[in-house]
């Protein structure tokens, strides 16, 4: 899986390529919706996801369809890029499929009312909410107080490292829950890299790179999500930017030219970088198939005091308001949110987004990293709103990429950075106050 798949945030993953509640209480194995009886009327329901999910649907669609023998699923996999386009389009046909992807915080869908409410059916089958990615729901699937989707993994942003690196350098390892700050992580680079004239034996401590698309949103929006200027460009997160930067500019951070020498590969799986902050989806299979012992931790924070934040994400799948079997398709998303979570599992090894069932299903006990990375999945937390976030925080990779390459002070770059997407703010709010 691709990371541009895993969270539109990550369309501009590292300026190195180039521009991706908490876990509660464990209340047991929720209710199952009953299967409807065979002699039951005949359904076909249509879904709607992207391409690249063979290991996965499949079986979903045969555990489903085995579950209610009168349902059958249709599945259709569209390009991601061509995925929005599809949807407004059937959407102004007032043709939708039953059941949609609501892509990349696409809220817009649910303020203009084109998904139903789940909360009757969620609570009707004892589905509590507490046990799901807290950050991934609130970004895609909570709007007005309700709950609007559900999905079946969850993808996360984390700092993932080399233990035996750590080891090799006598550093301790990071929390697991207590995230370190932009400082403190400049520090454990220049104290792990290893250089070398020849870029395939250098080593780099670790990955810097602008820090908006993973951190939280209320480092750079005010707690209405309205204003970017005062925030964006505040003292913390000058001073976040001027130290990554530095990083990339001293060599113990890896730059876009690396990256473009090296060629397509993971440097942390290679073992030529000690620590980054990466894609768990991504990450964690490439790790353990190189047998690497790693941990997992939060993302740094701009100072001290700041909470932990991890970015997540998931296959948020909702029933639209103009399904002709609404009811057909609530069940399957319970049935989703169910048995969904753990064929998830079972077909890609891949965190439920019921990170409760990941531990119940001991996901974390084949190493010590993958036991960190629930550690670090329980700090996930709802951020602040804005709309159209991915579309209008380009400036921000652009200000980033100008202060590595010495054209811009960090003030002056962010600066301009905040004017950039204040403006893409309000009209990104003025279109959002339009939806009706």
């Amino acid at each position: 899986m691709k990371l541009k798949r895993r969270l539109t945030a990550l369309l501009i993953f590292l300026a190195l390529i180039s521009a991706c509640g908490t876990a509660a209480t464990n209340s047991g194995s929720p209710a199952q919706p009953a299967a409807a009886p065979a002699t039951g009327e005949q359904v076909t329901l249509s879904l709607w996801i992207f391409e690249g999910e063979e290991a996965f649907l499949p079986m979903l669609q045969e555990a489903f369809q085995a579950k209610y023998p009168n349902v059958t699923l249709e599945i259709t996999q569209i390009p991601e890029d061509q995925y929005v386009t599809k949807i407004d389009t059937a959407l102004a046909a007032n043709a939708p499929p039953d059941i949609g992807f609501v892509y990349g915080g696409q809220q817009r869908w649910l303020k203009a009312g084109k998904f139903l409410p789940l909360d009757a059916m969620l609570s009707a089958q004892n589905i509590k909410l507490g046990d799901y990615n807290a950050n991934a729901m609130s970004l895609y699937c909570d709007y007005d107080g309700k709950t609007y989707c559900i999905g079946s993994y969850t993808g996360a942003v984390l700092l993932f490292y080399n233990k035996d690196m750590f080891d090799a350098a006598g550093l301790p390892y990071p929390s697991a829950t207590e995230p370190m700050t932009v400082d403190q992580y400049a520090e454990l680079i220049r104290k792990l890299v290893k250089p070398s004239d020849d870029i395939n034996q250098r080593v780099w401590g670790g990955s810097a790179h602008s820090t908006y698309w993973y951190a939280d949103w209320a480092n750079n929006f005010s707690p209405d999500g309205k204003q970017a200027q005062g925030f964006l460009n505040d003292q913390a997160t000058v001073h976040t930017y001027d130290v990554m930067a530095q990083l990339v500019r001293d060599g113990v951070a890896p730059s876009s030219s690396d990256m473009q020498q090296i060629g397509d590969t993971n440097l942390l799986s290679q073992k030529k970088l000690a620590m980054e902050i990466t894609d768990n989806i991504v990450a964690i299979p490439l790790l353990e198939a190189q047998n690497i012992r790693y941990g997992a931790a939060p993302p740094p924070v701009e100072q001290a005091g700041d909470k932990p934040f991890i970015i997540t994400w998931t296959d948020a799948f909702g029933v639209f308001s103009q399904s002709k079997h609404p009811q057909e398709a609530k069940d399957f998303l319970a049935f989703l949110a169910t048995e969904g979570n753990k064929l998830r599992l079972e077909a890609t090894d891949v965190v439920p987004l019921n990170t409760s069932l990941a531990t119940q299903l001991n996901w974390g006990a084949k190493n010590d990293g993958r036991k960190e990375v629930l550690q670090a999945l329980g700090t996930a937390r709802p951020t602040v709103f804005v709309p159209g976030f991915y579309e209008i925080t380009g400036p921000i990779g652009d200000a980033f990429n100008l202060i590595v390459e010495g054209q811009s002070s960090a003030t002056d770059a962010m600066n301009e950075a905040a004017l950039q997407v204040q403006d893409g703010l309000d009209k990104a709010w003025t279109t959002w106050d339009q939806i009706k």
